[in-house]
């Protein structure tokens, strides 16, 4: 089986692997969540040859086609062990092109199942900033609470949630960028559009209340209205469990990146707890110094969530559980 599919069948297939034969610049810029690279022209090439093709483009084409030709010959020795003939496999690149139509070919002849996708990566985000700016037809259940009440470990257990801090790799807070550079706003767009299309038929999706933006990113407006309109449960949890969850955390983090964050929050703080917990920081006392910013910054800063139902956090089987019961009987 071998075709040039549209972008609403290309989204419904089950597909081994999806190759990206655009160049590694192009594919690091953003790409379709899980797709490989095989570049058909590598950075260099890809220059090179645009460049050539405003001065000659049948010189153009013939150059492309020799280093096409060579890079697919690399690639499918590489892919050999990795796809199968028994299914399928899509294929793009920019805008369904000469460069994914070569490689098509190649694994057509060969008699790999294929579908290219008409239009390229260009109709991927099309769609994808459609399918953002549109209603969406989830279900959501909201929790809030206070930082360190375990709503974010509760998202990660659970089946149905969308971890929106995952995707965003950023926890939402002043010391939220633990997990390194974020993804572009386009990976973040792509990644938030394959999260939510593999949750448009589960009974609910668990979210967290997180404001608009996530470190450098910004949510969707239509996502974000819809889960801050949606029924918000508020997870209550000791503060010494909070103290706890929050050392383990961050206890990690690096005296560069604390200082960074303490400058960024100190116009919030009374001076005299920002000072201890710096000082409780550098002596090596890291509860204390989760305990200072817990009850002394974001317990004071973090606006109250208004809430229509609570529940006690004492484990995660006996939250997700109550979770369920109360989504049940509130969407039957």
């Amino acid at each position: 089986m071998t075709k040039k599919v549209s972008i609403e069948t290309f989204l419904k297939m089950d597909f081994s692997h999806i190759i990206d034969v655009r160049s590694p610049r192009e594919y690091a810029e953003s790409h379709i969540p899980n797709a490989i690279n095989c570049a058909v022209l590598n950075n260099d090439e890809f220059e090179c040859i645009g460049a050539l093709y405003k001065q000659n483009s049948f010189k153009a084409r013939v150059l492309g086609a020799s280093f096409v030709s060579a890079n697919i010959s690399k690639h499918l020795l590489n892919l050999q062990d990795k796809i199968s003939p028994k299914k399928p496999i899509g294929i793009h690149c920019a805008r369904g092109g000469m460069r994914s139509q070569a490689f098509f070919t190649v694994l057509s002849a060969i008699g790999y199942q294929v579908a290219l996708l008409e239009g390229g990566y260009k109709t991927y985000r099309k769609e994808v900033v459609r399918y953002l700016q549109s209603p969406l037809p989830h279900r959501f259940v909201t929790l809030v609470g206070k930082t360190g009440s375990g709503k974010s470990e509760i998202i990660a257990s659970f089946e149905n949630s969308l971890d929106l801090e995952k995707i965003a790799k950023h926890l939402g807070s002043s010391f939220g960028a633990i997990y390194g550079f974020q993804p572009s706003v386009k990976d973040f767009q792509n990644m938030l559009f394959a999260r939510l299309k593999k949750l448009e038929s589960v009974p609910f999706v668990l979210i967290e209340g997180e404001s608009k933006k996530i470190g450098n990113l910004i949510l969707p407006s239509i996502l974000y209205n819809s889960y801050q309109s949606s029924p918000k449960i508020l997870i209550q949890t000791p503060l010494q469990a909070r103290i706890q969850r929050i050392t383990e955390q961050y206890g990690k983090i690096s005296p560069a990146f604390f200082e960074n964050a303490m400058q960024k929050i100190a116009p919030f703080m009374k001076k005299e707890y920002w000072q201890s917990a710096k000082d409780a920081f550098w002596r090596g006392d890291l509860e204390r110094v989760a305990e200072i910013l817990l009850v002394e910054y974001y317990d004071r800063v973090y606006k109250k969530e208004s809430y229509v139902y609570s529940i006690p956090y004492h484990s995660l089987e006996q939250t997700q559980a109550e979770i369920c019961d109360f989504a049940t009987q509130y969407y039957v």
